[in-house]
């Protein structure tokens, strides 16, 4: 079913985001127990072969009849069908993810356009036109980062070439796993040395709803923004004459990346933080050999995070199902498979917060509507928002 993307690419958020950095920023690696993660230990894949969870072979459709047939406010066929229908490009559109052009001759317009690269004269300057183009294709925020094989995918899923995803992944949601399609070595590369970071915004007003159905329709309709940024993104990039591979949050993780493009910082919530719009946004990023100038982490922004969330405990209350850490410092140690080691950060107790998406139906954002980054002030009941 179409919500199983936003599971997958939003729960990789809860699992595994982190940084490693030159300057002390607030959270380490541990070079010595650290490792690339293997993506069939998200949960999303662990439902599926991991036997000893409480979800094992459980997906949203376990309960959504009941929540529809309760007509409970933010959970009624209206509120399931908004949330279906904002994923509609992001599964429909084959080419969103793609790693090449899909065109055999490149003749549109009449011009061959991988024949000869473009010239770029001023990196900095390029840069910025790169910046603009990229949010006049629906980004929000975008930043540029140099590529840290760190943060890629050690194995993985990967898609077929220009197959659309819920074809890609039709199997897999019937439950039909095999386990070697998780298993596929990933390799960017080495001369995709850039790698260009989008930040999506997603609707406050529908997220001040959480964990009710529109806020998960803020997060899908996010998602489809995204495959249509990164889409248009990478074929601009191939027009010039260079290459580019568009992802979602397959293929390497994005908010480490992000950090690393001076998007934001990582804190107790486990997912990013942004200056403008707190953690109300979804990531992309398109890899590339175009030449481009490498932003800094905006390190004021971290330190004012981690100082924040030292002594804030506002997501940690809002999580229905404990999940959230309540310790007043970031640890080393890891809870589960699902995070990778050697990382000291807040760790998210992935399987309980996995337990309330079943129940729930869908993901559930509450933790995001409650940080006080994201500047929602108060709670919206479904039916306030269907007025607004």
């Amino acid at each position: 079913m179409i919500v199983y993307n936003f599971l997958f690419f939003g729960l990789n958020y809860y699992l595994m985001n982190f940084h490693n950095s030159k300057m002390d920023i607030g959270y380490k690696v541990d070079e010595n127990r650290y490792h690339r993660f293997d993506e069939k230990n998200h949960m999303i894949y662990r439902r599926l072969w991991d036997k000893s969870l409480s979800t094992y072979k459980q997906m949203f459709d376990k309960n959504i009849k009941d929540h529809i047939n309760s007509s409970k406010e933010g959970y009624t066929r209206l509120d399931f069908a908004f949330v279906k229908a904002g994923w509609t490009v992001y599964e429909k559109f084959p080419f969103a993810f793609a790693w090449e052009d899909d065109s055999t001759n490149n003749q549109d317009y009449g011009t061959d356009w991988l024949k000869k690269k473009h010239k770029i004269k001023h990196i900095e300057s390029f840069t910025n036109k790169i910046k603009l183009i990229a949010k006049s294709y629906g980004a929000s925020l975008v930043g540029i980062a140099n590529v840290n094989n760190k943060w890629i995918y050690k194995t993985g899923f990967v898609r077929p070439r220009f197959v659309s995803e819920d074809k890609a992944k039709e199997e897999i949601r019937m439950g039909k796993l095999d386990d070697s399609s998780l298993e596929h070595p990933i390799e960017i590369p080495k001369e995709f040395n850039k790698v260009i970071v989008m930040a999506i915004e997603m609707d406050a007003k529908a997220i001040a709803t959480a964990p009710a159905q529109p806020a998960a329709a803020a997060a899908s309709i996010a998602y489809s923004k995204m495959a249509f940024s990164i889409a248009c993104m990478g074929e601009f990039i191939r027009n010039l004459g260079y290459k580019a591979i568009q992802c979602g949050n397959d293929t390497a993780l994005s908010v480490p990346l992000a950090i690393e493009a001076g998007l934001g910082a990582l804190g107790r919530i486990g997912i990013l933080i942004t200056p403008e719009f707190g953690p109300r946004v979804r990531l992309c990023k398109v890899f590339t050999n175009i030449p481009l100038k490498s932003d800094e982490p905006d390190y004021g922004f971290i330190d004012k995070v981690k100082n924040t969330c030292q002594s804030c405990y506002e997501c940690a209350d809002a999580c229905e199902n404990d999940a959230i850490s309540t310790l007043p410092d970031p640890k080393m140690k890891r809870s589960s498979i699902s995070n990778n080691p050697g990382v000291k950060k807040y760790y998210v107790n992935v399987e309980k917060c996995f337990e309330f998406w079943i129940k729930n139906s869908s993901d559930c954002g509450a933790c995001i509507a409650a940080c006080p980054f994201s500047r929602i002030k108060n709670h919206i009941e479904p039916s306030k928002f269907w007025k607004l």
